[in-house]
């Protein structure tokens, strides 16, 4: 198996130890974790998108590692909005809509899913910097932060396979 090392960043993330039950908190996290724009939605369209990668092998590693930075920030944020006194549900308790699998980009040749999911990452990183202006606490900014240098990474990542594609 290769090395996902080139399209991870090497850093810790931060720890978020007990936190207050704070119900205004967990619905901003869950719209990040399970809302149209939220991980649940980056892991679905990653995962649906990598079938097209196939003749690609390097893309299709790299869809491959993203993935599962994904699937780690879907399970940090289940594990917030737990700690905040609510139920890690698919849906977002800002919309109080559940989670679609009408959600994702669905794109099917190379250009169009790189754009689509090069957009869905800068989305992220809008969406958490959002939340840490929202978000009086400084454990769980320092953890939003450290998901923004995944995303960033993935946005470098995207860009060089646009590149390469063009």
């Amino acid at each position: 198996m290769q090395d996902c090392g080139r399209y991870l960043v090497d850093a810790p993330y931060p720890e978020v130890g007990k936190l207050a039950h704070n119900f205004e908190y967990a619905a901003l996290v869950s719209d990040a974790f399970a809302g149209a724009g939220s991980e649940a939605t980056a892991l679905s369209q990653y995962v649906a998108h990598n079938f097209y990668t196939l003749e690609h092998p390097e893309l299709h590693f790299a869809y491959e590692c993203i993935a599962s930075v994904e699937f780690l920030h879907l399970k940090l944020l289940g594990g917030l909005v737990l700690k905040l006194g609510q139920a890690p549900k698919f849906m977002s308790y800002v919309s109080n809509e559940y989670w679609s699998g009408e959600s994702p980009v669905y794109a099917y040749q190379i250009r169009p899913i790189l754009l689509a999911d090069l957009e869905g990452e800068k989305a992220a990183i809008a969406h958490y910097l959002r939340l840490i202006r929202q978000i009086d606490c400084p454990e769980m900014q320092a953890l939003f932060r450290r998901i923004i240098l995944d995303e960033r990474k993935h946005v470098e990542t995207i860009n060089a396979f646009l590149r390469a594609f063009s």
